[in-house]
């Protein structure tokens, strides 16, 4: 599976992406992908853009309902496969101005966390759960329209540096089998070099592809060292980037941005990456994949949703 959603480009900052643009995304199943230049400079945020302040009401844990097991497997995905339906219940279809199509991840009953490339100028968000074939009206999706959202404050879209958003659900989604938190990172978290990790989408499952896939796909693939993603994509890659080995191009593609990098610890998903960047040349020519390093986030992610890690 060629596993990122508006995917970014780092190889060289000024080349062109190919992007999943859905212009009505109940057909989305056959509409392709479209050529803009990345990345986009920030734009005018919109009404619903706000500045956290860190006061909560209160505080809340997720732990014991988040990142649950429900399928194991114990193989190792070579290539990307199709998911086992509603095997990874936090995984969020997320439409951006009924325009661009982004991945995300439920991490509580009111909030979502997806890349700040997927919000940086957008007003409106479709915010799909529970949902496997995002092309179709499944009885256990709820799809709800939100219009809060918040970039990290060091965002930087030239860079492509502390790719993190949060967006507010208007109000609280119930949790059923389908639709679930996934865990978080602490950061205390271990880079996870050489760790086989777990990547899920609706994205490209090749280059040639000329539209995102209908059922969620997933792949696994190994750490690597920052030096060594350094090595490919030069010093704007920072240590709060943490990167897969994508040979034989088994990673991520358009389409699966905002999605998650997920380690298993103890019985539990967490998640330790978002989908952030990967290169401009191609999905499948085994370059590494760059996600936001959750660890680098947790406390700033904490500080916005008064969610305890």
């Amino acid at each position: 599976m060629k596993v990122a959603a508006i995917f970014l480009v780092a190889v060289v900052l000024a080349q062109a992406a190919e992007i999943p643009k859905l212009r009505n995304f109940h057909n989305a199943a056959n509409l392709p992908p479209r050529s803009v230049l990345f990345p986009r400079p920030s734009q005018a945020q919109g009404p619903g853009y706000f500045t956290p302040t860190g006061k909560h009401a209160h505080t809340f844990s997720t732990r014991g309902v988040c990142g649950q097991v429900k399928n194991q497997q114990s193989e190792r995905i070579v290539g990307g496969v199709e998911a086992v339906p509603h095997e990874f219940p936090w995984q969020v279809a997320l439409v951006v101005d009924d325009a661009w199509f982004c991945g995300a991840t439920i991490i509580a009953s009111d909030w979502i966390l997806t890349a700040a490339h997927c919000t940086d100028g957008g007003r409106s968000f479709e915010v799909i759960l529970g949902a496997h074939n995002k092309n179709i009206i499944e009885p256990t999706q709820v799809r709800i329209i939100a219009t809060e959202f918040t970039m990290h404050p060091r965002w930087n879209s030239m860079k492509l540096q502390n790719d993190v958003a949060l967006i507010k659900l208007p109000t609280p989604v119930s949790f059923t089998p389908e639709i679930a938190p996934i865990c978080l990172a602490p950061s205390t978290e271990s880079d996870h070099v050489g760790d086989i990790l777990l990547a899920s989408g609706w994205g490209l499952d090749r280059d040639g592809a000329t539209s995102t896939v209908s059922n969620l796909r997933k792949v696994n693939a190994p750490g690597i060292s920052s030096e060594d993603c350094r090595a490919v994509y030069g010093n704007n890659v920072l240590d709060s980037v943490l990167c897969i080995d994508t040979t034989g191009g088994h990673g991520t593609c358009n389409g699966d941005s905002g999605g998650p990098l997920s380690y298993i610890n103890n019985g539990v998903y967490n998640q330790v990456g978002l989908v952030s960047f990967g290169s401009a040349s191609g999905c499948e020519l085994g370059y590494p994949t760059g996600f936001s390093r959750i660890s680098s986030f947790v406390d700033w992610i904490v500080s916005v949703t008064g969610l305890v890690v």
